[in-house]
């Protein structure tokens, strides 16, 4: 049996929880991966040359040689555990006295390394934000495969805790042998029981997913899931050992319909707190509710940037520049706010051009 303890963060998650921290030293090193080969060996040396030019940071902010050697020991181990073989795009390895994480990453992303006060988060976030995510289920007899999805790309998750394929269930879990039909139907039930399970602790419920597979497979799990509506579409065909290239190809042929229909099922999901007038709208406003800790759900139209100076401790934001009291400068709020909604544990997705015009092209709904 599988055993479901810990709940695994996402990227989103991960940053958001690291964006809070604040230590001295914060070590920062974000690197892209830029000539793809089977081992990856050049990816390797420019994430070791990063470990390097944080320790020289560290050792020219630092003058105690074994606070920088407890350091530098740290980041090597760290570097000794990614799984540089696998298909990701770049690597953010973060480091402080009491935290430590590796999140690799599926989209391009610039490099840096930065040893301060803070970890170097923004960047990576205001990506992640903007982005379409999702989940990927493939089904099969053979191997269960899971992915995170970030717009066109994909990341596959590697766990023991994702189920075995329904053979396995049909071999070794089912125990009456003696009725073939009854047997698969006890192995595909178990199968998509322990699907459940592993989706409730590595998707979050408001996630969409895809769920691609064997025809047969997919509409029993479509009819059998005790979560339907997060189904947002099916793929089926034998892909079971394909290259995630092309698994990403398969999402990519529809990935407009499939965001399309995700703004549609957000504004469904939104609605009756709109018409109990459950929320506000315009920029404006929703900074105040959001600084007042009172927000739930962001929606945000994708290209829709603002300008801004926040005041009063930052529970107002202005569009114009004060003359006659203190702010803060805001390039873009609409990315300042998204970050506050999250760390306020809120939900914020970014939708289509003109869906939200009628609300001045942002809302939120309220706790």
């Amino acid at each position: 049996m599988k055993d479901y303890k810990n709940k695994p963060f996402s990227v989103q998650e991960k940053l958001v929880k690291l964006l809070g921290v604040k230590q001295d030293p914060c070590i920062s090193i974000i690197i892209n991966k830029d000539a793809p080969s089977p081992k990856n060996e050049k990816f390797q040396i420019a994430v070791k040359n990063g470990i390097k030019q944080a320790i020289q940071k560290l050792q020219e902010k630092h003058n105690d040689k074994r606070l920088v050697k407890k350091f530098e020991d740290e980041l090597y181990k760290i570097f000794d555990t990614i799984k540089f073989e696998r298909d990701f795009q770049g690597v953010a390895i973060y480091l402080s006295p009491s935290y430590q994480d590796v999140i690799t990453i599926p989209f391009e992303v610039k490099n840096n390394v930065v040893v301060d006060n803070t970890f170097e988060i923004r960047p990576l976030l205001r990506a992640v934000n903007r982005m379409f995510q999702y989940d990927v289920i493939l089904l099969s007899k053979k191997k269960t495969r899971f992915f995170n999805g970030f717009h066109k790309y994909l990341q596959e998750v590697f766990s023991s805790d994702i189920p075995e394929g329904v053979d396995y269930y049909f071999n070794l879990r089912v125990q009456d042998r003696e009725d073939p039909g009854k047997r698969e139907s006890e192995a595909m039930r178990l199968y998509v029981n322990d699907i459940d399970k592993f989706l409730r602790l590595y998707s979050d419920m408001h996630t969409p997913l895809i769920v691609m597979g064997d025809k047969k497979l997919v509409a029993y799990f479509r009819n059998n899931t005790k979560r339907p509506k997060k189904i947002l579409a099916e793929i089926t065909g034998s892909y079971d050992d394909e290259r995630l290239s092309v698994i990403q190809d398969k999402i990519r042929e529809k990935l407009s319909e499939y965001i399309q229909l995700r703004d549609k099922q957000l504004l469904e999901r939104v609605q009756e707190d709109i018409d109990a007038y459950n929320y506000v709208s315009g920029v404006q406003e929703v900074w105040t509710a959001a600084a007042m800790k009172e927000a739930r759900i962001l929606l945000v139209e994708q290209d829709y940037k603002v300008e801004g100076y926040s005041v009063k401790d930052g529970l107002f934001l202005l569009l114009v520049k004060p003359d006659d009291e203190e702010f803060d400068y805001h390039e873009d709020a609409i990315d300042d706010l998204a970050e506050m909604v999250l760390m306020q544990g809120g939900e914020v997705y970014f939708v289509g051009k003109g869906l939200l015009e009628k609300y001045d092209h942002i809302l939120l709904t309220l706790r």
